[in-house]
């Protein structure tokens, strides 16, 4: 802590001096160049633009050069721009609209002719794609692409998806360029909004809810940017998601509204999941929207506000039809085993079968914008979401979940921005955004405490009691961020100097497993009370309160960033943007395990094991990540027809802090943890507060997992390099091409040093090592190691054809993209525990020994297309269609061998399958069911049928070298609104309906979705050793064939239509 203090004093009085910071993108702006008729530059016109709906003016004059830059100006518009200079004529144009992050060119030649007004250069951009200041790969969306494209969470993940390179799961997880969805940057108003500790896949604040972090009728516009080569934008890898939102204007405005969906509103059971059978509509439940907004002036061109709260009440079904289980248990077993826990020891598991989770949530937001004077404008806004989540256990074709295996979330968020933007004469502007964000987030099982207990049931799983990752599950975040711009005009340059500065505190009370987590063999050696096969148990080793509180480690974590930027007008139609940043993270030291720190290093350095210098207690050293970047915009014949743009550079990401924050917990002395397996496991247990603990070792040290991080650890840094081409073609038509490489500098990888080294190597066909569960310290039951790797890289490659048709009664605007992405690499980072990142790693060899390999996060082939209709009836009466078409492929999977005994490294189920050439290759034993050669029989033709694994015969499989099925999914919106005119406001009445998988209503058998759960097809069953102890054998199982393509009937993103309708009032 006291190399954070000093830093922070020295970065204090440096900010003071200063005045300069970083942001993100909040705003857009203008430039252009003033000549004569011959072209000479007219230096000291005046330019002038209004933002008519508020009266916000930015003026400026030109330079030597006649070139004029107005930065940091509101979005949207209209604006209208003047260009005056004395003795030649005015020039004026009206309904100029700037888009988020947009910098338009607007130049002219002046002269006392009129006629010469025809030579002015507007680069109006079509929708986003003609930009000066664009160089890299972003989407723009506007606000009417949010009134007309289907949504029906109204989050943002439902508008990302029109990002050729972004790939979006059903639980509005996006992938950005084939990177982690945790390393992605989300700002709102300019200031950091990202769940930072990284618990919430989707990455927003409250995420781990399912809420969306604000209203969709608050964002004004958002922006998402894959490469932008601007040192001011940092903090991702994949890509930057930026939204602003709404402010007042000179009128006033507002809207109320309600939407609803229902099992009405809803298709029946998808088709492949029933064949023959009857279909059925989901079990009752509803979900209800409904808000309101309002913003106007509190002073006319001076002082406006702008208010909005929405509450939802939302129930979600989960279906389930027994029939459809693949597991051993009959429906009758299941029931068995519930009244069995009942009777025995008390607990009521809840039901299986069909469930349904609820949310409900609060959103509110307010923004004040202040026009000061005509060179400075503040802006200050607040939101706050409370969100309740209740997410009982839920069954699939794979799994039975007692429903109260399921949770209970609160989430509460505060959110405040400060916003100053200044002009200091025609030289200098400054940006400046200050934001302060708290996050609590109160995670507890359902039902009452219980072990937790899952059944391995043939090809299914049975799951009961407390969840296992609730127990003790509580995190309190406090963001703090600092960001500004400063920028010079001079001449042809535009220089920029700043700083981005971020302040965390984070508090986490996370025991797994605090009640005891027991696995068995079958469901009847759990009846007839045999021992399990493993046993793990988390616990604080600080007091003795249930919640496990007083070993919650807290911990502070702060980044810094200096940068400078040279943006070059080369000429009126070429731009170079050249950058430097520097990015130092400050990481707080942990409590010290002397115990770990002489003996236990003794011990793994003995064993030659590296530690490069990791240590308990000891935090990752301060170290300066360079980024240089260098972009560029070239409009070839400077008529707007034709743009390449590019650019390379370094790209350093945040890491989510709850990986590194596993070192403040996990130390082996506040926390401990046990993990037990074959004849050292303890009879089941069912009361959760008196579970079999590790004793104290014979130095005195309790054991449990040992997080490190090595002291020279450095963030995910990525080169990207990015090239493109906008054409406008024949017909109104514009096509865009782009191709984006990302190279991993420094990415994430861990080791669990504390397994020795192979105990010997399998024989017969497939030979690899196996471990024999054998630690270098008994004491600690996993030491993990997290260091960096070079290895890995992604690209994408895409093609956007767009056309837009626009008269006075009708706007239809229409684009259609094929985009290609592969991502390879060593460690996806899928999880938020450092362990399951070992753990769950699909290799040959184990995890310790993983291969470069294909992502989790390759997107594969992607489709997408949208169409936008707005019909003009009349001036109150207007139709909105809104299409959206995905085609892409499913994500890709692994074959892997159930049961961790074939490598004994302590991971999950992660072995990657040999692909048997012949029967002898297999291996294979009989099973109650099947003898080997009918296995074999049904396995060789399951392997023949596979495109992929028959051409593996003879060798492993590969990870994630197959995917899921394609699917086609069509999105739909339709809105009537109906206007009645009182003097100059017209009151608009809207009906809308919006209708997921549009597909699977037209057709039953269409829109059909699927799913691999954990990205893994368990292909065969490990069964032990031969007589000989060296030779593995197997099982083979139909059913577990099954699960490559699992029908998705899960949530809003299915297999089966959904609708919702809505209802609006505004004026």
């Amino acid at each position: 802590m006291k190399k954070i203090t000093q830093f922070l004093v020295m970065t204090v009085a440096f900010l003071f001096a200063t005045m300069s910071f970083a942001q993100g993108v909040t705003t857009a702006s203008l430039n252009g160049q003033v000549t004569d008729v011959n072209g000479d530059p007219l230096p000291g016109a005046t330019v002038l633009a209004v933002h008519t709906p508020s009266g916000t003016k930015y003026g400026v004059a030109t330079d030597f050069d006649g070139y004029y830059r107005i930065s940091n100006m509101r979005t949207g518009g209209p604006y209208t721009v003047t260009i005056t200079y004395v003795g030649f004529k005015d020039y004026v144009e009206n309904n100029v609209f700037l888009a988020l992050g947009e910098s338009k060119r607007v130049s002219t030649k002046l002269s006392e002719d009129a006629s010469v007004l025809d030579e002015v250069v507007i680069v109006a951009g079509t929708d986003g794609v003609f930009d000066s200041g664009k160089t890299g790969a972003d989407t723009k969306i506007s606000r009417r692409q949010v009134n007309t494209l289907p949504t029906i969470s109204r989050n943002i993940a439902d508008f990302a998806r029109l990002t050729p390179q972004a790939k979006v799961t059903g639980d509005d997880v996006i992938s950005i360029a084939g990177q982690n969805n945790r390393f992605n940057t989300i700002f709102i108003d300019g200031a950091v909004n990202n769940d930072v500790f990284g618990l919430a896949g989707n990455g927003t604040n409250g995420g781990q809810t399912g809420v969306s972090p604000i209203s969709l009728d608050a964002i004004e516009s958002f922006q998402i940017n894959v490469a932008p080569f601007d040192v001011k934008q940092s903090g991702f890898a994949g890509g930057s998601i930026n939204a602003i939102t709404k402010s007042g204007t000179n009128t006033w405005e507002g809207s109320a509204y309600s939407f609803l969906r229902n099992q009405d509103l809803a298709g029946k059971t998808p088709v492949d999941l029933v064949g023959n059978g009857e279909r059925e509509k989901l079990a009752e439940f509803s979900a209800n929207i409904y808000g309101a907004r309002i913003g106007g002036p509190i002073i006319k061109d001076k002082l406006f506000f702008f208010l909005n709260y929405e509450r939802e009440d939302r129930e979600t079904p989960a279906p389930f039809d027994f029939g459809t289980y693949r597991g051993n248990s009959s429906l009758a077993d299941i029931t068995n085993l519930a009244n069995f826990l009942q009777s025995n020891f008390g607990y009521n598991p809840g039901g299986f079968e069909d469930s349904v989770s609820s949310l409900v949530s609060d959103k509110f937001n307010v923004k004040i914008d202040w026009n000061i004077n005509d060179n400075n404008a503040l802006s200050l806004k607040h939101s706050y979401v409370k969100a309740l989540q209740t997410s009982a256990g839920s069954s699939n074709q794979g799994s039975i979940n007692f429903f109260n295996g399921g949770l209970g979330f609160e989430s509460i968020t505060n959110s405040t921005a400060l916003e100053l933007n200044s002009r200091i004469g025609n030289k200098f502007s400054n940006n400046l955004v200050i934001g302060y964000t708290t996050v609590n987030d109160d995670r507890d099982p359902l039902g009452n405490p219980f072990p937790r207990v899952n059944i391995r049931d043939g090809a299914g799983n049975i799951n009961f009691g407390s969840e296992a990752f609730s127990t003790a599950n509580l995190l309190e975040q406090r963001v703090l961020t600092l960001t500004d711009n400063f920028n010079i005009y001079s001449g042809r340059h535009t220089i920029t100097i700043g700083t981005n500065n971020e302040f965390s505190n984070m508090k986490n009370v996370f025991f797994r497993q605090n009640f005891g987590d027991y696995r068995f063999s079958s469901l009847q050696d759990f009846l007839d009370g045999e021992l399990p096969n493993r046993y793990r148990h988390g616990y604080s080793l600080i007091g003795g309160s249930g919640d496990a509180s007083e070993g919650a480690p807290e911990f502070d974590f702060f980044q810094t960033a200096f940068y400078v930027q040279d943006e070059v007008n080369v000429n009126d139609n070429f731009r170079i943007t050249a950058g430097l940043r520097f990015d130092v993270p400050f990481w707080a030291d942990g409590t010290v395990n002397e115990d770990f720190n002489t003996r236990t290093v003794a011990l793994l350095e003995a064993a030659g094991k590296d530690l490069q210098g990791a240590r308990v207690g000891k935090g990752v050293n301060p170290n300066v990540h360079v980024s240089p970047r260098l972009g560029f915009n070239w409009d070839v014949k400077g008529e707007n027809k034709t743009q390449i743009r590019g650019g390379l550079g370094i790209f350093t990401s945040r890491v989510p802090l709850v990986w590194p924050g596993g070192t403040y917990g996990n130390n082996g002395v506040t926390t401990g943890f046990i993990q037990l397996t074959g004849s050292n496991v303890p009879a089941f247990n069912p009361n959760p507060n008196t579970q079999f603990q590790d004793p104290p070792q014979g130095s005195g040290s309790v054991g449990g997992q040992i997080d490190l991080f090595a002291p020279d650890f450095r963030l995910p840094q990525v080169f990207k390099t990015n090239i493109a081409i906008d054409q406008k073609l024949p017909w109104g038509i514009t096509f865009s091409a782009d191709f984006i490489w990302n190279d991993n500098i420094t990415a994430v990888i861990y080791e669990n040093i504390n397994i020795a080294g192979p105990q010997f190597f399998t024989t017969g066909a497939g030979s690899r090592p196996n471990y024999g569960f054998q630690k270098v310290d008994n004491t600690y039951s996993d030491i993990y190691l997290a260091s960096n790797t070079g290895e890995g890289s992604s690209y994408n490659i895409s093609g956007t054809l767009s056309k837009n048709f626009i008269t006075d009664r009708l706007d239809v605007r229409t684009s259609a993209t094929y985009s290609y992405g592969e991502a390879d690499g060593i460690l996806d980072g899928t999880s938020s525990q450092n362990s399951s990142q070992w753990r769950n790693l699909e290799t040959v060899n184990g995890s310790n020994r993983p291969d470069l390999s294909i992502s989790d996060f390759a997107a594969g082939h992607r489709v997408v297309a949208n169409s936008t209709f707005e019909f003009k009836w009349s001036e109150t009466i207007k139709t909105r269609i809104g299409l959206f078409y995905e085609g892409a492929e499913g994500a890709p999977f692994s074959y892997v061998v159930d049961g961790t005994g074939l490598l004994a490294d302590t991971g999950s189920d992660s072995a990657l399958i040999y692909v048997p050439a012949n029967e002898s290759e297999a291996n294979l034993v009989d099973t109650s069911d099947l003898s080997a050669s009918e296995q074999w029989t049904l396995l060789d033709a399951y392997i023949e049928g596979n495109d992929y694994l028959r051409g593996r015969r003879g060798q492993f499989a590969e990870r994630n070298a197959d995917r899921s099925n394609w699917s086609h999914i069509v999105d739909l919106k339709f809105a009537q609104e109906f206007g009645l005119k009182f003097g100059d406001k017209i009151h608009k009445l809207e009906l809308t309906a919006d209708i997921f998988n549009f597909t699977n209503l037209l057709n039953k058998e269409w829109g059909v979705r699927t799913f691999t759960n954990f990205n893994q097809v368990q292909l065969l069953d490990f069964e032990g050793f031969a007589p000989d102890g060296t030779t593995p054998t197997f099982s083979y199982n139909p059913r577990n064939a099954e699960t490559d393509n699992i029908i998705d009937d899960r949530g809003l993103v299915s297999s089966r239509w959904q609708m919702q309708v809505g209802l609006r009032y505004s004026f």
